[in-house]
Formats: structure tokens, sequence, C-alpha cells
């Protein structure tokens, strides 16, 4: 007998389930299920939760605002967008502040147009971004103030272009991965193409696009947070005459938006000198990797999960006693739970320095060093072994001298998972990374820096960069792409395309690699994508075990064609990728592929909601549309289709794991490979942030955040079939009894984590 596994669900309380010994016991699951449906029990909230996305301001002169506002938000891409009529009122330096981006056009007068440019000069100043648009970049309804000294990238006129239609000119893109263009295959200005005549940038800046007529309709820099586009933002659903709302003016504006967005950080922290705070936000200031950053003195208060969830990542030190060490550990904990980043520093990471520790649920669990505080007699400590010279944790970093104190944890051991990227000279940890967290690091040394006091560590090194880059890191994952294709596909440009990385790093797995050389060290990456090509692999076997040691650790993985489908046995993974079920497509159930055509595109969404659709609006696989030629039964569910109805996207049902339907190879337009001007950038880039972000829910078939009645039905359907893989939650290519356990298990969770 099999007591009761759904004790709080009250559509089953006090049912005894008998061990079903066949698939036929199925049954047994249909009357239960009908039961629970006719009597309406079992209902629950829609699970919630992912990472924070930026909050817009749109500051604006124009009576069609409403309809940028609306655009934006049918992209997906932010949180908050929130308008002010600056006609009206003008956005004080507190409220710009409380965005992560600000979009800026004109069609008459501002208020007051210098206060404006100031307040707007300081907010780039403290990391805000500025998407600035027609006309405000004109001299004719200015910006002015000190915005007109050293913040623009064109440069302003007022001549206005003639008033006839015009277009994106694809031929002026000479940066076809610029993440302003990200998915951008066509723009269309309407009848009149509002836009300025102007084809010059300031000094320092770049030309990202130009319209039909030679004007520049997109630029950025030289200043970090700062983009320009030449057109009106209000599209032809507000009025006729304006931008063609079928073309990509969409996300014209929301890639230039992202593109200026920097992450937010708070530092968090109990220093025995309240100064050493504002000299570490200094530091980090003057490194323009980040945002806005913020302060919270833990010495005089707790921050709480709503307070933290502001921003993208903690940076935490102390060197006092904290208020709550308790609370704050539960909160820090909590906010790494629902995708925050947090880097910790000595002493905080310092179990013997009482009092400046966080508790609670923090130790051991979420710290990554351990051990009691060290100091360094004699000579200081500098800049050691570099054990991954290409982490992101280390771009730019040359030296490090930790000061006459050099204050370090004694300690050379970390938790589980955990793992050192960089060494003090003695060996001690200087930066930890850990493969059970995508949004954690700690840093061996205490942050502030011989400016405030001589024996820190020397304010001339590269102290900085560690903290901004750790912080980053933490925000912005760290990926790998892995493959056997000498044509060098363009997989890596495109995730650093799309600016969601920190680093993306990778290599060719050579078919003529001999079998002992080591594959890669996978352990500092989050994700990986993986594909054969040209070539097969030398060890399918061994690159399989690899691969599924890789999400076993808590790594995602992509695997794209042509290594999941019968492409042949050496150009897709073996061993225990296949036989523990790491793969969506069973091995005994790949589908052949055709690289004939015809010409394919984007199909169905299956959902349109799933973070692998986000932002999808088209995709065009070009003259081959080299896809399977089949679509066959999946461990798993597809997300999106070609649109003959084979799969261009799928995910698997219990594991960080994504597939793609479509080669990696790009071909100039019209080519025979994916059009690179579609989608398939932003899809790569979905399907490795959906391994990453999201964690697998057993038994949630359908995909909507829950285990509930509706997966019951189908799961009842995969075990009444038994050799049916869509219930597989074990790896074994069958829906059956090991499965209805764990299925069992998640249902009476009801909300997936």
């Amino acid at each position: 007998m099999l007591p009761n596994m759904l004790p709080n669900r009250s559509c089953l309380s006090g049912v005894v389930y008998i061990r079903p010994v066949q698939a036929r016991w199925a049954a047994v699951l249909r009357l239960l299920l009908c039961l629970a449906l006719l009597l309406g029990w079992c209902s629950g909230p829609d699970a919630g939760a992912g990472y924070r996305r930026p909050n817009i301001l749109i500051v604006h002169s124009s009576t069609y605002a409403w309809d940028v506002q609306d655009k934006l938000v049918s992209s997906g891409q932010f949180g908050t967008i929130a308008m002010v009529d600056a006609r009206a009122a003008t956005p004080t330096p507190a409220m710009l502040r409380a965005y992560d981006a600000v979009l800026v056009f004109s069609d008459g007068q501002f208020l007051d147009p210098a206060t404006l440019g100031n307040n707007l000069a300081d907010y780039v100043d403290e990391g805000g971004g500025v998407v600035n648009a027609a006309f405000s970049i004109s001299s004719s309804y200015p910006i002015s103030g000190r915005w007109t000294s050293g913040y623009a990238c064109i440069v302003a006129n007022s001549v206005i272009a003639p008033l006839v239609p015009a277009s994106l000119d694809l031929a002026s893109i000479t940066d076809q991965y610029h993440p302003m263009l990200l998915g951008v295959g066509s723009f269309f200005g309407g009848s009149r193409s509002f836009h300025m005549s102007q084809s010059n940038v300031v000094p320092g800046a770049t030309i990202v696009a130009k319209w039909t007529d030679s004007s520049i309709l997109a630029a950025a820099g030289p200043l970090p947070g700062r983009a320009d586009l030449n057109f009106y933002p209000p599209s032809a659903d507000a009025r006729a005459d304006f931008w063609d709302p079928t073309t990509d003016g969409v996300k014209l504006m929301a890639n230039a938006l992202l593109y200026v967005c920097r992450p937010r950080v708070l530092i968090a922290a109990a220093p025995s000198t309240a100064s050493w705070i504002d000299n570490v936000r200094s530091t980090l200031k003057a490194t323009q990797v980040l945002g806005i950053i913020d302060t919270f003195n833990v010495n005089t208060g707790t921050p709480t999960l709503s307070q933290l969830g502001g921003y993208d990542a903690v940076l935490f030190f102390s060197d006092s006693l904290l208020q709550n060490p308790t609370a704050t550990g539960d909160a820090l904990a909590d906010y790494v739970d629902a995708g925050g980043g947090v880097v910790s520093a000595v002493f905080a990471t310092s179990a013997g320095y009482s009092g400046a520790r966080p508790l609670g649920r923090w130790p051991v669990a979420y710290e990554l060093i351990t051990g009691n505080l060290g100091q360094a007699s004699g000579a200081a400590q500098t800049l050691g072994t570099v054990i991954y010279p290409l982490h992101p944790t280390m771009r730019g970093v040359t030296s490090f001298n930790g000061g006459s104190s050099s204050y370090r944890t004694a300690t050379m051991l970390l938790n589980p998972g955990a793992f050192n990227i960089a060494q003090w000279s003695d060996g001690r940890p200087l930066v930890v990374a850990s493969t059970r967290f995508h949004n954690r690091a700690d840093l061996g040394f205490f942050p502030p820096n011989s400016a405030v006091r001589s024996d820190l560590w020397l304010a001339s090194t590269d102290g900085g960069k560690i903290m901004a880059n750790a912080l980053l890191y933490t925000v912005k994952p760290y990926v790998g792409v892995f493959h056997a294709d000498s044509n060098g596909p363009d997989t890596v440009s495109w995730l650093q395309a799309s600016r969601r990385y920190s680093g993306v790093g990778g290599s060719f797995i050579s078919p003529f690699d001999p079998v002992f050389v080591p594959l890669p060290d996978l352990r500092p990456f989050h994700a990986i994508v993986a594909f054969s090509g040209n070539y097969g692999f030398a060890d399918p076997a061994r690159v399989g075990n690899w691969l599924a040691d890789f999400v076993d650790a808590g790594g995602g993985v992509v695997i794209a064609m042509p290594s999941n489908v019968n492409s042949g046995y050496s150009y897709r993974p073996g061993g225990r990728w296949v036989s523990s079920g790491y793969d969506i497509v069973p091995s005994d159930a790949l589908p052949n592929y055709t690289c004939a055509g015809p010409r394919t595109f984007l199909g169905a969404l299956p959902e349109p909601n799933h973070p692998i659709a986000s932002f999808v609006r088209w995709f065009d696989g070009g003259t081959r549309s080299c896809r399977a030629l089949s679509s066959p039964l999946l461990r798993g569910r597809t997300i999106l289709n070609w649109s003959d109805g084979r799969m261009l996207a799928s995910v698997h049902n219990f594991r960080k794991r994504a597939d793609l339907g479509f080669d990696q190879n790009t071909s100039p337009m019209p080519g025979e490979d994916w059009n690179p001007r579609s989608d398939g950038g932003r899809i790569i880039a979905n399907a490795v942030d959906y391994t990453i972000f999201n964690e697998p829910c057993p038994g949630d078939f359908n995909g909507d955040g829950q285990v509930d009645d509706t997966d019951f039905v189908l799961f009842a359907g995969y075990y009444n079939e038994l050799l049916d893989p869509r219930g597989d939650l074990s790896g074994d290519n069958q829906s059956d009894d090991t499965d209805f356990v764990t299925f069992a298990t998640s249902y009476n969770a009801l909300l997936c984590p």
C-alpha cells in the first residue's frame, strides 16, 4: 500500500493510493481526477517571480505619448513604464533616479528645457541611461542646460528631413551584431517619416544605422548609458502618418533602452567608519560598469527583502556589529532565492568575526568562503594565481595590492560548490564563485581602500574593477559556447549582442582532438550552448557525460542542431546524456533533418508567454531552413514552431535544458542560412536565460507554473500509454510508476519553485 501522498490537498484528503503495477492503473487516476474536477476542488494561486526587469520613464512633450507607452509595454521587456509630460512639469533628480532608463522626445517646447537638461545630465552621471529621440535631439524643441555640453550622440540641428517616405537602410549597418539592432529587420517611417536631416555624430559616438536618405537613424555613445534615435516615437496607431507598427520601431526603442541600462546596485555595509561606504561607492562608480548605486548602513538598520528587491545586486561588507545579524542573513538568503545577486566580502565572510557576519539562513547554505578571519603579518599580499584568467570577474584586472594589512580569511577552505577564480599571493581565496548559485560571489578582501586608511588595499590597483566585475557577474551570467563547427557560427556574437551576459566564452571541440585530451572545465559557466556542425564529436559518450555532469552541478544546457536530430552518431552527445534522459528528443525517436528548404519562417507559438518566446516576433530560416523532418514526442514540450509545424525551440520536463530546432549559421540577406536580422539571436539568448533563471518543475506539463488538475489529466494520458516520453520524469523514456511517484509529490506541492 502507498499511503496518501497528498495530505495538504483537500481534493484527495483521506484517499489511499494503491501502488500501480501496470499502466492499466491509470483508470484509477482518471477516476480520482474526475471526482476532483466534478467537486470543483484543487484550485490554487498562480506562481510568480523572475529576475528584475528595468523600470522606464518616458519624458515627453507630446499628445501621442500614450502610444509609446503601449508599445513598450507590449515588448514585455520592462517592469514599470511611467510617463511625465514635461510641458507641465519637469522631472526632478529624485524622480529620475527611481528609474533605470529614460526615453525623451518632444514635438513642442518643454516647460523648462535647461533644468530638464541639467537633471538628465546629473542622472547620466549617476549611472542612469537616457535615450533621446526626435525632436528633442534637434535644436527646435531641445533639451538644454548642461545636456548640450557633452551628453549628445547626434549633433543637433534644426533641419527636418523632407516629409516623404523613408526606411531603415539595411546596407548602412556596419555592425550586424549591434545590440540596438537585435531582431530589427525593417523600419518604415510612414508617409512623412518624421526625423532630423543629420549625418553627423559627436566625436567618439557611433552611427548604428541610417535612413534611406542617409540621415542617421540610431547612434550610441560616447558616454556610457547614452543612445539617440532619430525618429518620432509614436506610431501610426496614434496617427496615420507616423511610423508603421508592422515594422520594428518597438524593437529599436526597446533595444536602445536596454542598451543604456546598467545594473542597479545597493552597497549594504556595517563599517566601523561610516564614510567607508562612500569610499566604496566612489570606487565602484569610477569603473562606469554599474548603474545607479545606493547605500544602506546595516549598523543602524536591517534591509528587508522588499528593499533589496529594487536592486539587481548587493555588495555586502562589514567590520562592526550588524543591527540584526539573523534578519539580515534571512533577507539576503531570500533575495538570492528570488534571483538577486549578492557579493559578500571580508569581514562578512568570517565566522570568527563576531557580530559582523549575517546569520539566520545565510551561513553554510549561501556562504562560499568558510573559516575565520586572518591577518597577514609582514609584507603586503598581492594578486597571486588567477585560475580562470578569462573569467568576467578578472576583466581588465592586471594588479592588486592588499596594502600593509591585506585583510583576508585565514582559511583556504570553501563550501560545497564554491571554487576559486583568483587567489592572493599566499594562496588564500581572493575571488570565489559557485556552481550552485548563478548569482553569488565572495571577495576575500575588505572593500574600502587606501584613500580612507593607508593600510587597506592600494587604490592605484584594480580592486575597484574586481568588485564591479563581481557584481556584474552576479547579475549577468557567464555563458560558454562549445561546438564542432569549423565555419565559426555566430552564436557567441549573438549572445554578446544581447548584453545579458558578463562574458561569453567557449571553444571549438574538434573531432581531431585525441580522446585523452581533457574537455574544457565548465565550472565557471552558468550555462552553455553546445552543438556539432561540419564535424562530429571525437568521443560522443565523453561529451555526453561531460554535459550531464554540468547539468547535475546546476548548469543549464542548450543543444542546437544538428546535435538534436538524426545526423549521425558522432554529431550528438552520447553516454549518460542519452542513457539517463538529458536529451529532450529521446534517442530512439530522433527525426532525420533537411536543409533543402523551402524557405520556412516562425510559426505558431504554443506558449506565447514562455521566456523563450519573449519579444520573438519573426524568424526567417533562409532558403535552406535546416530543420527536423518530423515532430516526435518529446521528453518535454515545444515552445516555438516553424511555420510548417516542426519544432523550433523546446524545453525538458525536469532538467535545466532547452533545444533549438535550427542550426547556428547565418547568411547575408537573402541567404541560405537564417536571416541575421530576424529573431534567431534573441531565441538563442532567451533559451540560455531559461536554463539559468528557471528551476525545473517536474509535472508541470503545460508550463503554467503549477502542477494542477490540468497536468493530472495530461499525465494520466501519458501514463496510460506507458511507452510515452511526455510523462517521463526519471529519464527512462517511459511514463511509469517511478514517474507517478514524482508527479504525485509535485502535485501535492501545487506551485512550482
